[in-house]
């Protein structure tokens, strides 16, 4: 059996976050002091943090929060695809990919060389409001990015967020995709069942599918 990829930044003090987000914060209130006791930690953070799933409920405060987000789009064939070019994606990145109608994509970009810096870089990389339009209209029911967003920092009006969750399209932010060649993958991205939240950290883990498996 093929080894599962794990492309999830771990959570801790010292990874980057949007500005002005509250901070992620894991403290031990109790600790094993001797028999019958045992380690207990709090956590605070931004919902938005590390590889995290948006909802609809993002941008739009009467569509699903991220409990009512349907297990048959976060978890299924998926197909990743590369883009080298040091800008935003561009529709033009995307049509010589094979996107199929629901096809979960997950998008390699040159936000990789970003991944090490402790640092917020406002200079990512996101989508086109035009690429994301394309991909709502082709019929893909998740987009996966590799940097914190689908738009990038100076776009002010998300034109990507718009599009992709207007169209109900799942949108996976923050994920680990140095390394991961282009292909055709079972993708499994599980946020945490929060009702009410607008988005989670979630768990994202992807392994090959063969050739015959892929329909390729």
């Amino acid at each position: 059996m093929t080894d599962w990829i794990d492309i999830t930044h771990t959570l801790h003090e010292d990874m980057p976050q949007w500005p002005g987000d509250p901070p992620y914060q894991l403290r031990r209130v109790e600790e094993i002091t001797g028999p019958g006791t045992a380690n207990l930690s709090q956590l605070s953070t931004s919902v938005h943090i590390g590889t995290h799933v948006d909802a609809p409920l993002h941008y739009f405060p009467t569509e699903a929060d991220v409990a009512a987000l349907p297990l048959e789009k976060l978890c299924g064939p998926a197909l990743v695809v590369h883009v080298t070019a040091p800008r935003d994606i561009e529709v033009a990145d995307l049509e010589p990919a094979g996107i199929k109608s629901g096809d979960r994509v997950l998008l390699r970009t040159a936000n990789e060389a970003l991944r090490e810096k402790r640092a917020f870089d406002e200079g990512f990389f996101g989508l086109t409001g035009q690429a994301a339009r394309w991909l709502a209209d082709r019929g893909v029911v998740l987009v996966g990015i590799d940097y914190f967003s689908v738009d990038n920092y100076r776009e002010e009006t998300r034109p990507a967020h718009y599009a992709l969750l207007g169209k109900g399209v799942v949108v996976i932010e923050g994920l680990d995709l140095a390394g991961v060649a282009p292909g055709r993958y079972e993708l499994v991205a599980l946020p945490l069942k929060m009702a009410g939240s607008e988005g989670s950290p979630a768990r994202v883990i992807i392994r090959p599918l063969s050739q015959h498996t892929s329909g390729e």
